[in-house]
């Protein structure tokens, strides 16, 4: 059974790790649109890629600031976005954004699961 304490923490890791990658699914939904021509202007475009890249950053801090964890993974992330919205985001790639997604997935839970000795 695990102590009221270290459920509190495994609670607001994993919901972390899930907020990150929500915002991170949805930066790449903007990355989506945006090479499909979706956005009636550029300036449109740039703007909902700086909300989406701002909202990424935000929830990948929180990972950030505890320095353990995916942390490694959870940048691997961030780089491949940013790697998508280059050339104005004519070309991104979706192969390595899913790899790293869910290399970060997988260190995420077995992350979790070492918290709770599942490992």
């Amino acid at each position: 059974m695990l102590e009221a304490p270290l459920v509190t923490l495994y609670l607001a890791r994993r919901d972390a790790y899930a907020e990150f990658l929500s915002a991170a699914d949805a930066e790449s939904q903007v990355a989506w649109f945006r090479s499909d021509g979706r956005y009636k202007e550029d300036a449109e475009a740039i703007a909902a890629v700086d909300t989406a890249y701002a909202a990424t950053r935000a929830k990948f801090n929180v990972i950030d600031v505890e320095s353990v964890g995916p942390i490694k993974e959870a940048r691997a992330v961030l780089e491949q976005l940013q790697a998508m919205h280059k050339d104005g985001g004519k070309s991104p790639d979706w192969h390595d954004f899913k790899q790293a997604r869910e290399e970060f997935v997988k260190s995420a839970g077995d992350f979790l699961r070492g918290m709770v000795g599942e490992k």
